[in-house]
């Protein structure tokens, strides 16, 4: 009986001390998640890209931004959101702690977002896409496994699918890669 029990401790401890951490020592594919202020959002490293799903609270547009020095300010911005059957994904860049735009809307910047698909539903939002760990554009920050980053989580308001309503939400948080 004594024996049971200490199996059974142990396994409870593995048990509370794995809901606490970032990632799930579970998950054979490698995905580690964050749940921060409604939004989930999952990452992982395959070969030289970070796969990322993201879950925000919104039927609007919701946005992952990367490495960035306060809010959305110089963040490497991934931007998106699903209307009917369409999914629209965006590379963008922070310009300010509260301004983003298009990559190719600079010079010299490209959109190196792939592997883009998303849903929805009546509560909220999720996209799917990859990114580049170091894609040499100049407004996407390098990215290296092992590595913590600031991150910005925002999203619009329900319905606003485009890319040019403000935020109703937006909260920063950290990642390690």
């Amino acid at each position: 009986m004594k024996k049971y029990s200490i199996v059974s401790v142990a396994l409870l401890a593995l048990l509370v001390l794995s809901l606490g951490c970032e990632d799930n020592p579970f998950d054979p594919n490698g995905w580690r998640t964050l749940s921060h202020e409604g939004f989930v959002l999952k990452w992982r490293v395959q070969d030289s890209n970070l796969e990322v799903e993201l879950e925000g609270p919104s039927t609007g547009w919701i946005a992952v931004g990367f490495a960035g020095s306060y809010m959305m300010h110089d963040s490497n911005i991934i931007i998106g959101y699903v209307n009917g059957s369409s999914v629209s994904i965006r590379d963008d860049f922070g310009v300010d702690s509260n301004t983003h735009v298009s990559d190719t809307d600079l010079q010299g910047g490209e959109q190196n977002v792939s592997d883009k698909s998303g849903s929805e539903d009546s509560e909220k939002t999720t996209i799917f896409f990859s990114i580049p760990m170091n894609s040499g554009d100049l407004y996407d920050n390098t990215l290296s496994e092992g590595q913590t980053y600031n991150i910005v989580l925002a999203c619009a308001a329900d319905g606003a699918d485009n890319f040019t309503s403000g935020y109703t939400t937006i909260s920063n948080t950290s990642i390690e890669i």
